[in-house]
Parts: structure tokens; C-alpha cells; sequence
């Protein structure tokens, strides 16, 4: 082992993973004060942390908590956490700022692993869809890249195109948008696209529109072991959709959302 390799071990970051940190209590309470007096405020006249801090010491129902309320601040703080770090991002650029923060945080995990252990890895990451803002991008360890060019004849960043053009034709193929508003019109009757499933006490709508987190776990739970999922109908059972259509039309019933003019 060189002398350069000792100083970087010394030197280098940890990244073990040593169980996830307890939430604060302090952090619970400043985030329901905030909730509470920030909630209503528009952006630039909201009260800064240091004002939301004295406003939880001057509170005198958040002073000498028993145990079980302060659960009750932890637990609420902990699911908007759980929330956010399901949530899809409002913005491609702020998918982008997301993209690029957490592969940075990768790319440091992974030196400092090749520091300590000596291991070899390459990662390729490309962006889904033609909108979004991220550069299809690569990393290596140590010299690792050679081996794309020393045994494949092929440079990283032409494989990192590649990808890039290749999951642009993915996402062409897959751009089809569920549509929760007009579902039956939209997506049973005109794409012959149904769900099977849904949980049980769920209202049927988008996701991302689920504000209740055991709801959303819920919805994720099951798309996740199958028992809700996706399908194409078959011709007999569009047959059958589209006289239950005819049906209901011919009672005055008024399927869908009309669209806005």
C-alpha cells in the first residue's frame, strides 16, 4: 500500500451507514410551529427558522410534553418526511437538481468504498424523457473506464449516448399518461386499458394527488406485489364495457369530466 493511499484512507469520508437517525424532537416541534404559522404566509413574508425556534420556546402547550405527545410531533414529522421522499418533483428542473444531488452523494459513497476496499465500479445514468433537464452522465473508480475502450473499443461517453438514445425510444413507446380524471373514457373505452385491484377504502385517483401517507403506502404496497395491477381488456370484455357504456348513456347518466373550452 502506498504512502498516497494511506493519507487518502485517513483522510477520506465515511459513509457506513450506522441505522437511520432518530428524529429530533426539537426538529418535530419547529415543524409543526411552522406548519402553523407558515402555513397561510406567502413566499417572502414566511417566518424564518430562528423566529420559528423562539415562537416553540415561548409555547407554553409545547413545553413539558409527556411521552406520548411527544410521539405525536415525531410521528407527524416523520411521515411529511416519508411524503416528500416519495413525492415526484413538481418541476423537470427540480427532478434534475434531485438527479444530480443524489448521484453526487453516490459518486462520494462509491470512492471512498473503492478507497477502502479496493473494489471497481462504473455506473451510467441517462435522463427518462426528452423533457427532462439532466445530462446523460457516467462514473468510474480508479481507472475502470479502460476497460469499456481496452476491451470493447468503445468510449464512456458513446455509451452513455446510447443510453440516452435508447431510453428516449423506451419512453416513446411507454408515453401513455393514466388518466385518473377520465378513466373510463379515457383510458377503458378509448385504450382498452384497465386496473384491477385498487385498494380497498382508496379513493381511485392519481397518486401523486394522495396526500394521506398510509393511503399512498397503501396504492405503493399493492402496486408492488401485484395485487394491483395493469391490463389490457380483451376484445369480449370491451364489447361488453362499451354496451355497459351505451347503457348508462341511454339513463342520462354523464360519463367523464367534459374537458374545459
Amino acid at each position: 500500500v502506498t504512502q498516497d493511499k494511506v493519507k487518502k484512507l485517513m483522510g477520506g469520508e465515511r459513509y457506513y451507514k450506522k441505522g437511520s437517525r432518530n428524529t429530533q424532537l426539537a426538529n418535530a416541534l419547529i415543524h409543526a410551529k411552522a406548519q402553523e404559522v407558515n402555513a397561510d404566509r406567502p413566499r417572502g413574508a414566511k417566518y424564518s427558522l430562528d423566529e420559528i425556534r423562539e415562537m416553540v420556546k415561548a409555547d407554553e402547550s409545547m413545553q413539558n410534553l409527556v411521552h406520548e405527545e411527544q410521539q405525536e410531533y415525531i410521528t407527524k414529522l416523520n411521515e411529511r418526511r416519508a411524503l416528500q421522499n416519495m413525492s415526484i418533483r413538481a418541476t423537470n428542473t427540480a427532478a434534475a437538481q434531485d438527479v444530480q444531488s443524489t448521484l453526487d452523494n453516490v459518486f462520494k459513497m462509491l470512492d471512498g468504498l473503492a478507497l477502502r476496499t479496493g473494489i471497481y465500479t462504473c455506473l451510467f445514468a441517462s435522463r427518462g424523457h426528452v423533457y427532462d433537464t439532466a445530462q446523460a452522465t457516467w462514473f468510474g473508480t480508479d481507472n475502470v473506464m479502460d476497460f469499456w475502450e481496452d476491451v470493447l473499443q468503445t468510449e464512456a461517453d458513446e455509451i452513455a449516448q446510447k443510453l440516452e438514445q435508447w431510453a428516449w425510444t423506451i419512453a416513446k413507446r411507454r408515453n401513455i399518461r393514466i388518466n385518473y380524471t377520465n378513466f373510463d373514457i379515457a383510458m377503458k373505452d378509448k385504450l382498452a386499458i384497465d386496473l384491477k385491484g385498487w385498494p380497498e377504502g382508496v379513493p381511485f385517483q392519481s397518486p401523486t394527488s394522495i396526500n394521506d401517507l398510509k393511503a399512498l403506502l397503501k396504492v405503493r404496497d399493492a402496486l408492488k406485489d401485484g395485487s394491483c395491477r395493469w391490463f389490457r381488456m380483451s376484445p369480449h370484455q370491451r364489447e361488453e364495457y362499451a354496451a355497459e357504456l351505451a347503457a348508462r348513456r341511454k339513463k342520462g347518466e354523464v360519463i367523464g369530466k367534459p374537458r374545459k373550452k
